[in-house]
């Protein structure tokens, strides 16, 4: 399949199917490690799914695109009188 054609639907179901197929091939190295099983591999499939069922709920498009108006209200105070308090240590700051 080539990627370039998938979708985000089709991409998120890839990857929940690939974690399964790796669950179900996992192949212990020894007699001391258990295979994984189906009960633990079913209870993954519902998380996923149930995972996939909130992700689509709680995030919102970020596609969606709407314009924006502010109101542009001049202030009556000239910019140039205004006057910083010593107080505030900003005296770096010089008028020009």
């Amino acid at each position: 399949m080539a990627v370039a054609c998938c979708t985000n639907v089709q991409l998120e179901m890839i990857c929940f199917v690939q974690i399964i197929k790796i669950l179900n091939l996992y192949t212990p190295m020894n007699e001391f490690e258990e295979r994984v099983p189906i009960s633990f591999i079913r209870k993954i499939q519902e998380q996923l799914a149930s995972t996939k069922e909130q992700s689509q709920s709680l995030l919102m498009d970020t596609k969606l695109l709407f314009a924006v108006n502010f109101q542009f209200s001049p202030s009556p105070v000239c910019l140039e009188m205004i006057e910083s308090p010593a107080e505030w240590g900003l005296g770096f700051l010089r008028k020009l």
